[in-house]
């Protein structure tokens, strides 16, 4: 949560500093002019207060007004100068208490304090207060009520009014030691699988920041470690997101030599079980402003972060870029629905890639930093919602996570003291069903080849065959043959996994509308290009009793002939298969046409007619029984057998 104005990843505090300084106070409130006092004991130590004030003796000056208002517990002007001085020197608790009591005294309060007081009241939780200096305010100064952080102030304040009046049950609970072993640990980001808890932490005595990580293995947490000796450095790293797969990896590094401002955003990739040496995003991603609080999508196309670059709407705006083409796109601003006139930090995107969490400091809220939530409708984003509270409440309450089955809540809980921060531990909660976001539904399993069982990096495609989008597009891990895939819900879906050398191997399947998350482990073998070697293409659709290609059937085409471009020496002969239904006269021709009608959709894509056969097979060889429709469904298919491979 980083500074804007540092090199750390903790948070810059939301305490509204209004234009009473200690200077403006100095030149309201002279001994020449007259004071509230009638004693000259307590003048005379006004009077040296000031003095030790010029000299910049702010201790001093306190002590000598603390004398005075002694002498004199009435004394306005001395409470007044006390509270700018306390607040100069960032002890706001003092400040405060030095503002109150001049209020309370004062038959005619200034109007500037009362502000003061109506946001330090509201930054403190102390809403009706908050209310009685507002109330006051507007009516020595009514047109304050025009301007907009009064305005925002007064929606928030009964905003929070009602929702203290109707609370969530909320249980929060401190994660293990082995997480909470540091005096400060924050930003937290999560693997699909929740297995994986990635976050930064600093330690006691030392401005260092790290990125460390602790695994679940049979329900616990491990002590967490050291990402990588080749992430972390004696600078300062933080504020990682990480792909749902947990083999991508984006965080925050201030000051290094190859950034263009004093934070950027850099790149890791994990292999096997080690951490590449990082890579700046580049100079589309990472200007000379501010870039920090990453938040990347769960297939690791998408990042969303934090900038005070200009062309925003806001101090700190929120940003995403696209990998496209083995590069990062220019970043565009989210826009004004989301982005205010203050700042918005923290993105999150949960792993249905749908529903984004922010923190702002801008729209009506319980006070400080909220956490809010906005949606993706077609490509648009709703207006953020407040969490509302115990969620949010008068503190800084930034950089929300949720588990992928959307239950499940972490962040990291503070213990302040005058505003600063003396403690910082990671928490968890159960999510308020009105705030969970759409479950996600996630593949996971292994690619290996199946001549040897050795593992395979493949690329991993999945096609929305309604629309032949690309939706994923990504590797299995080289070392291992793991992957991860997060996908869209409510689709028709057609994947292929492919390795130069082998034939690919294709499937379909249809994700789920239900609230409930779901995933699915498919274990991948991929066979060495050999002749004699066959593939069921699964993604050919027909109408019924038709040969005409249906348009769901572009991507599988266009798989096949990639195939045969990347393999220029195989040939190819497609057959056609159908169910027992109908005569076997029809049947044959029926699946003669079907494996022509692909035969002919590679012509026309320039495969040389040499190098292709086709036949039908009609319902002679079936996959299973026709007993049911399930079967029948499985044995009306196309199928692609190698005649002739590499000698």
């Amino acid at each position: 949560m980083e500074n804007i104005s540092s090199d750390s990843q903790i948070h810059e505090y939301s305490l509204r500093i209004v234009a009473i300084t200690i200077f403006l106070l100095a030149s309201y409130f002279t001994f020449g002019q007259n004071l509230s006092t009638q004693s000259k004991k307590a003048s005379r130590y006004y009077l040296k207060a000031e003095k030790q004030q010029r000299e910049r003796d702010f201790i001093g000056a306190i002590d000598f007004l603390e004398e005075a208002v002694k002498v004199d517990p009435l004394f306005l002007e001395a409470f007044i100068r006390m509270g700018g001085l306390y607040n100069a020197l960032g002890r706001e608790d003092s400040a405060y208490s030095k503002f109150s009591r001049y209020i309370k005294i004062a038959p005619n309060p200034v109007a500037s304090i009362l502000e003061r007081l109506a946001f330090m009241s509201f930054d403190r939780g102390h809403y009706q207060k908050s209310n009685e200096y507002l109330t006051s305010l507007l009516k020595k100064e009514p047109e304050k009520s025009k301007e907009r952080e009064i305005s925002i102030l007064s929606e928030s304040i009964k905003f929070s009014l009602n929702q203290i009046k109707n609370p969530v049950e909320l249980k929060i609970t401190e994660l293990t030691q082995g997480i909470n072993r540091y005096k400060l640990q924050y930003l937290p980001a999560m693997t699909v699988d929740g297995n994986t808890l990635v976050y930064t932490k600093r330690d006691q005595f030392s401005s260092d920041e790290d990125i460390v990580v602790s695994y679940k293995k049979e329900g616990r947490w491990s002590n967490s470690i050291s990402i990588s000796d080749k992430i972390n450095t004696s600078l300062n790293e933080g504020a990682a997101t990480i792909s749902a797969d947990g083999r991508t990896m984006i965080f925050t590094s201030c000051d290094r030599r190859d950034s263009y401002g004093s934070c950027d955003l850099y790149m890791s990739r994990k292999v096997g079980d080690r951490w590449s040496r990082p890579k700046n995003l580049g100079n589309r991603v990472n200007t000379k402003y501010w870039e920090s609080q990453p938040s990347l999508s769960a297939d690791g196309k998408t990042l969303f972060f934090a900038s005070n670059r200009p062309g925003g709407f806001g101090k700190r705006d929120l940003w995403v870029t696209y990998f496209k083409d083995n590069f990062w796109t220019n970043p565009s601003n989210l826009g004004e629905n989301v982005n205010s006139f203050k700042d918005e930090t923290t993105p999150f995107i949960h792993f249905n890639n749908q529903t984004l969490f922010l923190s702002s400091n801008s729209y009506p809220g319980m006070g400080g930093f909220d956490l809010f939530k906005v949606d993706k409708v077609d490509s648009l984003w709703t207006h953020p919602e407040n969490l509302g509270y115990p969620i949010n409440t008068y503190r800084d309450e930034v950089a929300l996570l949720i588990n992928a089955e959307g239950d499940e809540g972490y962040f990291a809980k503070e213990i302040q003291k005058n505003r600063e921060i003396l403690d910082s531990r990671i928490v968890g909660f159960v999510i308020p069903e009105y705030i969970r976001p759409k479950k996600s539904y996630f593949l996971t399993g292994k690619v290996v080849s199946k001549e040897t069982q050795k593992p395979l990096k493949a690329s991993l495609q999945i096609i929305d065959i309604s629309t032949n989008e690309l939706l994923y597009n990504n590797y299995s891990d080289s070392i291992t043959g793991d992957y991860y895939m997060v996908l869209p819900r409510g689709k028709d879906l057609a994947g292929y996994i492919k390795n130069k050398g082998y034939l690919y191997q294709d499937f379909s399947f249809s994700t789920s509308q239900s609230d409930y998350v779901y995933s699915d482990t498919i274990n991948i073998e991929l066979i060495p290009i050999q002749e004699g070697e066959s593939l069921i293409l699964k993604n050919i659709y027909f109408e019924t009793n038709s040969y005409d290609l249906d348009d769901r059937s572009k991507s599988e085409i266009e798989n096949v002939h990639e195939l045969l471009l990347e393999n220029p020496e195989i040939s190819i002969e497609i057959g056609g298969h159908t169910d027992n239904i109908g005569t076997k006269e029809y049947n044959k021709l029926l699946s003669l046409k079907r494996a022509e009608s692909v035969y002919n959709a590679l012509i026309e894509k320039g495969i040389k007619e040499e190098r292709l056969k086709f036949t039908g097979h009609g319902d002679s060889r079936p996959l299973n029984p026709n007993t049911n429709e399930i079967n029948r469904k499985s044995n009306r298919r196309i199928e692609f057998r190698v005649l002739k491979a590499k000698q």
